[in-house]
């Protein structure tokens, strides 16, 4: 698998992009605010998450780097 990948939530709030198997920059809108968050997965369960989202498990769904940097620029 290549890097970056882009996921986003089901939701429509939150946009991901994976940067490598331990890596990931969430955007996640809150009220009309966007919000950045660059995480390093530690634990088992942030690796998981991880793992979810590049096999679109549960509530992720593809998405691509316009869609992500679109919200990242408000």
């Amino acid at each position: 698998m290549t890097f970056p990948q882009y996921r986003k939530h089901r939701s429509g709030k939150n946009y991901y992009c994976i940067e490598d198997d331990i890596h990931f920059t969430e955007l996640q809108q809150i009220g009309k605010q966007t919000m950045a968050f660059r995480i390093e997965a530690k634990t088992f369960f942030e690796k998981q998450r991880i793992q979810d989202m590049l096999s679109l498990s549960g509530p992720y769904l593809e998405s691509d780097e316009s869609e992500f940097t679109a919200h990242k620029n408000g």
